[in-house]
């Protein structure tokens, strides 16, 4: 009986790890052609936050270009690995519009308005 209950244990915390580091958003509409999406690390102490953005940014043209539009990037957001606290992750805002412009990689995560002229 140890035995199979080693196995259903093991079973048990492989999945809940496996559910656990998947947690995702897919793209949600938070306004006007704006959409936000997110990932936690699935990796753990090993994963790469920014390679997570990276993912998320294909999925967020992915999901532009499926409206017949272009993917533009507002803001990117990655949390670092701190083990035993946080298994990091990314989170990115942008645009779905007809013709995007270059990426600007705002200095204040979006925080502020800038007009574009």
């Amino acid at each position: 009986m140890p035995a199979t209950f080693s196995k259903f244990s093991s079973s048990v915390l492989i999945a809940s790890s496996l559910l656990a580091g998947c947690a995702a958003t897919a793209p949600t509409k938070i306004g006007a052609d704006t959409w936000y999406s997110s990932k936690i690390n699935a990796a753990g102490a090993f994963g790469d936050p920014a390679a997570i953005a990276g993912e998320l940014m294909a999925n967020g043209y992915a999901h532009c270009e499926a409206m017949g539009k272009e993917f533009e990037l507002v803001t990117q957001e990655t949390r670092p690995v701190r083990p035993l606290t946080s298994m990091g992750g990314a989170s990115i805002t942008f645009k779905c519009v007809t013709s995007a412009r270059a990426p600007v990689m705002r200095p204040d995560q979006g925080v502020t308005t800038i007009e574009h002229r």
